[in-house]
């Protein structure tokens, strides 16, 4: 029902169109300024979304960032860490090359004298063998006759805790028949270097 008939049927006034224009100015003006506090409390709604999404964003890029510094402060210490080891690698290649080719033989014959006496050695032969293209496996066989338990231990911690990186490649004991407590003992000291 139109505003015209509404007027008529209720108070029964004469409607002109200047009483009409009348009520709906006052009718329009409530109704703008609804419309508009409508469209700015949604307007200020989506203001505050685009700052609240704006601010979880920025909060998640600084927890990215974070933890990307701390990856960077871990690459950064393992590459301190690789860049000694590297520059220890290279100070004991250097020491390899200046040695001469039967250091491991002297190193050994050393050893040995320290914790044995020279009859207990029945051999000790060295020997060099290379492995694929890059390396050089320097060697010496030892054979010792007549030596107790306590001395084969404490003779291969000795060779085991040099200062040069050398290793026991192979052992074997055979007990003596005539004593039990005594041992003839075979092994191997071995050290690996690059090929000049």
């Amino acid at each position: 029902m139109t505003l015209y008939r509404c007027a008529v049927l209720v108070v029964n006034i004469p409607v002109t169109l200047p009483f009409v224009l009348a009520i709906d100015s006052e009718l329009a003006a409530p109704a703008a300024s609804v419309v508009t506090t409508g469209g700015a409390v949604c307007l200020g709604f989506l203001v505050f979304l685009i700052v609240y999404q704006c601010q979880s964003a920025k909060d998640g890029l600084r927890q990215k960032i974070a933890a990307k510094e701390r990856q960077l402060e871990k690459v950064q210490t393992l590459s301190a860490s690789y860049l000694d080891l590297k520059r220890q690698t290279e100070a004991l290649m250097a020491k390899e090359e200046g040695r001469t080719p039967n250091w491991l033989y002297t190193t050994l014959d050393g050893l040995v004298s320290k914790s044995l006496s020279r009859d207990k050695v029945s051999s000790m032969a060295p020997s060099s063998k290379t492995i694929g293209d890059q390396y050089v496996e320097d060697s010496v066989n030892v054979q010792l006759v007549g030596i107790t338990l306590a001395q084969t231990v404490a003779l291969l911690y000795e060779i085991e805790h040099t200062p040069s990186p050398i290793h026991v490649s192979r052992l074997q004991m055979k007990k003596r028949v005539t004593d039990p407590y005594q041992f003839d003992v075979n092994f191997s000291v071995s050290n690996v270097k690059t090929a000049s």
